[in-house]
């Protein structure tokens, strides 16, 4: 039986990445492969660039379309689907603009966190790596909350699920999660794990931000 496939778009550090290494937990003992859309990154040079409005600084525009090889995900996932997992996650702040890989998904899912809430894991997260706080500060206010705007919320409306991804949202993001995860052992028919109840509760307070 193909894998059942599940696309988990959303803005950026929204906790898509979080979502979908939870589901990999509560979907145990099924076979979960996760592919990231970051692997599907257009070499440098190929980028498409931003400027930023008062025309001070150039960014490479990650969070545009263009920025993504599509065909190569596509082609990818096609192959992966006649594998050995039983299921497939598929993540990434665009997964959901592209309409041949929307029809390799069966169920589509958008992670919302708050703008304010996604900004403060930037920064830490880009802290880490070595940013300096006035060019995350920029990039944020120059490219990302507009990509945001332009392409990666319109997205919103083809899912079929939309997820909290803030703090606050626990016991709602672990009811939905559950809801996900009936989805996908009603359609494979397998049955899921007795604890599952359990396993929900305790990967939602251990992993989802």
């Amino acid at each position: 039986m193909p894998s059942f496939i599940i696309g988990i778009g959303g803005g950026s550090a929204s906790g898509k990445s979080t979502i979908a290494e939870a589901l990999c937990k509560l979907l145990s003992p099924l076979r979960v492969e996760i592919i990231n859309q970051d692997r599907y990154f257009r070499a440098s040079d190929r980028l498409p660039t931003h400027t930023s409005p008062n025309g001070a600084r150039v960014w490479p525009d990650h969070n545009h379309p263009d920025s993504f090889d599509f065909q190569s995900l596509c082609r990818d996932l096609r192959r992966a689907r006649d594998g050995s997992a039983d299921a497939i996650v598929v993540e990434g702040i665009l997964v959901l603009h592209d309409p041949e890989l929307r029809d390799l998904m069966h169920l589509k899912l958008f992670v919302h966190a708050d703008p304010d809430e996604r900004i403060v894991r930037r920064i830490r997260r880009n802290l880490s790596r070595g940013w300096r706080l006035d060019d995350i500060s920029d990039f944020y206010l120059d490219s990302v909350r507009r990509r945001h705007r332009d392409f990666c919320e319109p997205t919103r409306a083809h899912a079929d699920l939309v997820i909290p991804g803030g703090r606050d949202d626990r016991e709602e993001t672990d009811r939905l999660l559950a809801e996900v995860c009936a989805s996908v052992h009603a359609a494979l028919r397998t049955a899921p794990s007795p604890s599952h109840p359990q396993q929900s509760r305790h990967h939602h307070a251990k992993d989802i931000r």
